[in-house]
């Protein structure tokens, strides 16, 4: 069932994008285009674009077979990575509860608005989804049988999934602690494939990591695009509202900071102001769940009010499922914690800036993993009485 499952939500994107054209609907892809660019001619993409550097990587192989700015050929690539969602995210909700569990999620992740609209996006959320999935199977399998191939696997996919999008250092470091305290064997044999796995993640991101700080001094190189929301949502109250601490800086003087001197100022921020400060974290911790999606500045077919309803639908069922199978579900609590770990820590990252729909949907491949889980216990539970009574349905 998976097989056709993950052909028939290929099919879906495949139809999204012929009905999206050869444009764009978002502005930021202007960036990641510039980036591409840059990387098609053999220079780094500029130091003033905080962008991570995967994604323009991926439009620039694109554009070296088809064309530099040939945006359909990029989104038709792309549909393969939407196939691989889907397949993965059946193949991490059969790891925890088995096979009906991950059929189910098969189904879900097939045909989700959220999901299948990002698949098509000119952004590096379909990657990053991808990848961030495919982090959470590896710790998974990694703490099954802790060999060399899982551990450099696992190290892979948290490196790539960083330098797709720098916020995954959160639920990376969330899936390590994991690993860590999850893992089976010897303390010797984790100990060495926690080794391996950091010496994987060193390998990958370190060429990036040292180009990017010959950039200047005084280049960030975390979370400068997160530092510029966080400067919008305190500072623009019409169109974020909600926030108590407010910043009236001229935004001809502000700039992202290093990350060690934003830490000093949000805890200076925190030790002023603890009240108004706990409260914007929380409200954005809350907001990061939100079915209906807001603070959409882009107005277009697939923003209108329709678009945004339909994915209320689909992701009040897909929150209150998930919540079922994370205390109902009946899986082994290592897994619980596994598969609500990913999206936990990404909302707390989020709330210490700003949340958007957008970015709690590469972790929804997890959340449908336990909502499957919660589709089965409540099946089961259902069905039992019947059992009970000489009836033909089994749990």
């Amino acid at each position: 069932m998976v097989p056709a499952l993950v052909v028939a939500g290929f099919l879906v994107r495949w139809a999204l994008v012929l009905h999206k054209g050869t444009g764009f609907h978002f502005a930021d892809t202007a960036e990641y285009d510039e980036a591409a660019r840059a990387i098609l001619h053999g220079h780094a993409p500029p130091a003033s674009l905080p962008r991570a550097p995967l994604y323009p990587a991926f439009m620039a192989a694109v554009y070296a077979l088809f064309g530099p700015g040939n945006f359909p050929a990029v989104r038709y690539v792309q549909l393969g990575v939407g196939a691989a969602i889907v397949a993965l995210t059946g193949s991490l909700a059969r790891r925890v509860a088995g096979a009906r569990a991950g059929a189910l999620a098969a189904f879900a992740a097939a045909f989700a608005p959220t999901l299948v609209y990002t698949s098509t996006m000119l952004y590096p959320n379909a990657l990053y989804t991808m990848l961030l999935l495919l982090a959470t199977i590896a710790a998974h399998a990694l703490t099954g049988a802790p060999r060399v191939r899982a551990a450099v696997g696992f190290g892979a996919a948290l490196a790539l999934t960083w330098l797709t999008d720098q916020v995954g250092a959160i639920p990376a470091l969330a899936l390590l602690g994991w690993v860590i305290v999850c893992g089976r064997g010897t303390i010797r044999r984790r100990s060495a494939m926690l080794v391996v796995t950091l010496l994987t993640i060193a390998a990958i991101a370190a060429p990036w990591l040292v180009s990017r700080r010959a950039s200047g001094p005084g280049v960030p190189i975390f979370l400068a695009k997160a530092q510029y929301v966080l400067q919008v949502a305190r500072h623009d109250e019409n169109l974020i509202g909600g926030h108590f601490v407010h910043d009236t800086t001229s935004w001809a003087r502000w700039h992202p900071l290093p990350l060690g001197a934003l830490l000093t100022r949000e805890a200076g921020l925190l030790e002023r102001h603890p009240a108004e400060y706990l409260h914007d974290v929380g409200f954005e911790f809350v907001h990061f769940f939100q079915p209906m999606p807001d603070r959409i500045q882009t107005a277009n077919v697939y923003t209108g009010p329709a678009a945004r309803w339909l994915v209320a639908l689909y992701t009040v069922p897909m929150l209150l499922l998930g919540l079922a199978g994370l205390l109902f579900g009946g899986l082994a609590l290592r897994d619980r914690v596994l598969l609500a770990l990913v999206p936990f820590a990404t909302a707390a990252l989020y709330a210490f800036f700003f949340s958007q729909m957008r970015y709690r949907i590469p972790t929804e491949p997890e959340i449908l993993a336990l909502a499957a889980a919660g589709v089965v216990a409540l099946w089961r539970r259902r069905a039992s009485p019947l059992v009970r009574r000489g009836g033909d349905i089994r749990p």
